[in-house]
């Protein structure tokens, strides 16, 4: 019991650091653009905490269950050697821990002009299923995620350029809500298992990129289905209300805790239900471990259940009420040093992103450290929230800005070293996670939506932005890395070679 306690405390003063520099920063921007209402005030400070909790108890659970889970998946599968067996099972769990991810639901239900937000849920995990068995099979004939990813970005604009415009920011926001905090660590540790029974050199590389294969599948799908879809994909937006007493609080707390306690549960379930089923066929585990990453599942359940409370609660409606009032014509201008603040500190919040730099800065064994992905990854999104921004005040086309970034990385992926390439591509999923989706969307609705701009045009896509300027960043830092180690190279050989001393005998 003690250790459980110790490993809690250590986790809320991790959670406790990534997450109030975030809130120190909504809070001024609270205190400076809006009337003070102490109740909303309060509901902002209960959100952070629900939020730091939250996120430690997720971070605990994701270690003990989803993370063991994927890797026991993963190795049994790479061992078993049945090709069909691998390609079957790859999309029953790209589907699984894609239809039910919490993120994927917010954006769906944000799209009214579709009949039924079944079928972007539907659409959406048939991509993610589709295109796990295509990064299975990468992982397996170690094929190169370079030319995947490059054939696979290069075929989204293809589409696009048949596609109704309405749904271009729409099928790229998928990019991030699909790469969610229970999809992220199952595919990664998945991945690694795949990996963890092979030999070879290229294992390192091989673990990453995966979560970069399975994020873009889901763009192409919905591009494809928007050529039969009735429907526009356009939707208007209503006005965001903060809490004014201690009645409507308490009913705001009430309803988000009943809310994500059955749509988080319809996340677990399913995951670890399959997990039950492939265990008593295959695995065979003995009962302390499956009570051990059941005791998990319960921690990542009330971690994401309070966590996604607390953002849903008090930054939701904080975010939308914000971007109005900063957008207001005397303050518009401001929203550019803002935006670039709020996106540096906005990746710290991210649950999903601590999974993918613990990961990353084990499997190379401290050559990329978590300390450095963050820096790097927190800078990628403060470049994307300051395009989103220019976009909104300046009614930039969404295609405008995305094909150029897409062509960008493209060109960069040439030149980056293999273990970066699929870390760069991983981390911009997992940076526009929860608060992408539940802060920054919404906060640049709110832009539009008092600069007289359509939402869906201007506003979604935003996700999608934040998803891609970190994996330039990462690749940028690759090569910068690169050129490192070869002029390391260079100078050791040359000082060995000043090393030798030349004896002239007359």
């Amino acid at each position: 019991m003690k250790v459980y306690l110790k490993n809690l405390n250590e986790k809320i003063k991790e959670s406790s650091i990534s997450v109030v520099p975030f809130f120190v920063i909504i809070m001024a921007l609270y205190l400076i653009f809006l009337p003070f209402n102490v109740w909303a005030f309060l509901g902002v400070i209960l959100a952070t905490i629900f939020m730091i909790f939250g996120m430690a108890l997720f971070n605990i659970g994701v270690d003990m269950s989803t993370m063991k889970m994927g890797g026991y998946v993963g190795s049994h599968l790479s061992k078993s050697r049945k090709f069909t067996f691998m390609i079957v099972l790859s999309f029953i769990l790209g589907f699984i821990v894609t239809i039910a991810e919490p993120d994927l639901m917010v954006l769906a239900e944000q799209v009214p002009g579709i009949s039924s937000k079944w079928i972007i849920l539907i659409t959406v995990s048939c991509g993610t299923g589709v295109f796990l068995i295509l990064s299975t099979i990468r992982t397996l004939f170690r094929l190169s995620i370079r030319t995947m990813l490059m054939i696979s970005y290069m075929l989204a604009l293809i589409l696009c350029i048949f596609a109704p415009v309405n749904f271009l920011p729409l099928a790229f926001d998928t990019i991030g809500v699909t790469t969610g905090a229970v999809s992220v660590p199952f595919i990664m540790a998945f991945g690694l298992g795949i990996c963890a029974v092979r030999s070879g050199k290229q294992n390192q590389d091989d673990g990453f990129g995966l979560i970069a294969l399975a994020s873009i599948g889901p763009v192409i799908a919905i591009l494809i289905v928007s050529f039969f879809i009735k429907g526009d994909a356009s939707s208007g937006t209503e006005t965001a209300q903060m809490v004014s007493n201690i009645s409507q609080l308490g009913e705001s707390i009430g309803k988000g805790v009943l809310s994500y306690l059955r749509e988080v549960v319809v996340v677990i379930i399913p995951v670890f239900v399959f997990f039950l089923i492939y265990n008593y066929i295959f695995l065979k585990l003995p009962k302390t471990s499956l009570i051990r990453i059941f005791i998990g599942l319960v921690y990542t359940y009330l971690g994401l259940v309070i966590f996604l409370t607390g953002v849903s609660v008090g930054y939701l409606p904080t975010a939308d009420v914000l971007g109005r009032a900063i957008a207001s014509p005397s303050t518009k201008w401001l929203l550019i040093p803002i935006a670039l603040v709020v996106g540096f500190c906005l990746v710290f919040a991210e649950p999903a992103v601590h999974v993918l730099n613990k990961q990353v800065e084990d499997i190379t064994e401290g050559v990329i450290s978590k300390k450095t992905m963050l820096i790097g990854m927190s800078i990628g999104v403060a470049i994307a929230m300051l395009i989103i921004i220019f976009r909104a005040l300046f009614d930039i086309d969404f295609m405008y800005i995305v094909t150029p970034l897409v062509l960008i990385m493209v060109v960069l992926s040439i030149f980056t070293p293999d273990l970066f390439e699929g870390i760069a591509f991983d981390s911009g999923g997992v940076a526009a996670g929860s608060l992408t989706a539940s802060f920054v969307l919404p906060f640049v609705v709110g832009v539009c939506s008092r600069l007289g701009v359509d939402p869906m045009l201007y506003g979604f896509g935003s996700i999608a932005i934040v998803a891609i300027l970190p994996t330039i960043v990462i690749q940028i830092m690759g090569i910068r890395y690169q050129c490192f180690v070869g002029k390391s190279k260079k100078s050791s050989r040359k000082a060995k070679k000043s090393d030798i001393t030349i004896i002239d005998f007359e």
